[in-house]
């Protein structure tokens, strides 16, 4: 079996190339943008340009493409060049995983099932790039192919495979070991996940047939404040400095604030595939 990452030199990505290198019979290669590489055998592609795309595509001819590649507020973009530069390639005959986002959820509250509608967020809104992006390839995907998978992901944490950690952790551990409070809010909830259980579900997700759409995440919905809180501790610091964050902001600007997310689905198949 070929596999490609796309985005292979990030922080979610680079655990999934190095998972899938380690898979007897799986041959695996990879793309990176940004110098230097993480790893030497990955090839740099900036998969907005349609020609450099194609070349490449076609002399790859993979089995199952993993799409791990996030551009934040040049999410819009990625999904209109580079996701459909894919689209017009792909075979029925090739799997597509896509990491998306619990951001997908912008109506109603959570916790959201797999089954609950995905819509965009208004322009003016200051995450509508990244969310409205996400939404954007979901559909395309579904609209386009058969053979895929989706997951859904709320904030990713922890050390990598290659020892990187998460910016917002990196963020706790500079503030505590300089002795300073930092503070986080105490009303917005989320569904987090380890960078190493979301690998292991990719994994599982290319190795087998599997197809659909799925949250992935811990089973209990934390707020921020609680979950760095603990976080500091697991870190060996006080969870005293980790303070609550002001909840004054507009409606208008927030996600909504409860975007946790049912998981009960992943849990189930994992548990399955393990038997």
């Amino acid at each position: 079996m070929k596999v490609f990452v796309f985005g292979a030199s990030g922080y979610v990505g680079s655990s999934v190339y190095k998972r899938l290198k380690e898979i007897p019979k799986v041959s695996v290669s990879g793309t990176y943008l940004d110098e230097p590489p993480l790893f030497d055998d990955l090839t740099r592609l900036d998969i907005n340009e349609p020609e450099s795309f194609s070349d490449f595509y076609k002399a790859e001819q993979p089995d199952v493409i993993v799409w791990s590649v996030m551009s934040g507020p040049q999410e819009q973009q990625l999904t209109e060049q580079g996701l459909m530069h894919l689209l017009t390639h792909i075979t029925p005959e090739t799997k597509l995983v896509y990491i998306s986002s619990d951001y997908v959820y912008s109506a109603g509250k959570g916790p959201y099932s797999e089954t609950d509608p995905v819509t965009t967020l208004p322009d003016e809104h200051k995450l509508s790039n990244y969310a409205n992006g996400k939404v954007k390839a979901e559909r395309f995907i579904a609209n386009e192919l058969t053979n895929y998978v989706i997951v859904r992901v709320g904030p990713v944490f922890g050390e990598n495979q290659i020892g990187k950690m998460d910016e917002r952790t990196d963020r706790l551990s500079y503030h505590l070991r300089a002795g300073k409070a930092i503070h986080f809010r105490d009303d917005l909830f989320r569904t987090f996940c380890h960078v190493e259980d979301l690998a292991e579900v990719i994994v599982e997700m290319v190795s087998n047939d599997i197809v659909g759409v799925f949250n992935a995440g811990s089973t209990e919905p934390k707020s921020f404040y609680e979950f760095m809180g603990l976080t500091a501790e697991q870190l060996g610091f006080d969870p005293g400095f980790v303070e609550k964050a002001s909840e004054e902001e507009e409606v208008d600007q927030e996600i909504p604030k409860n975007t946790s997310l049912h998981t009960e689905k992943i849990k189930e198949l994992m548990k399955q595939q393990k038997t």
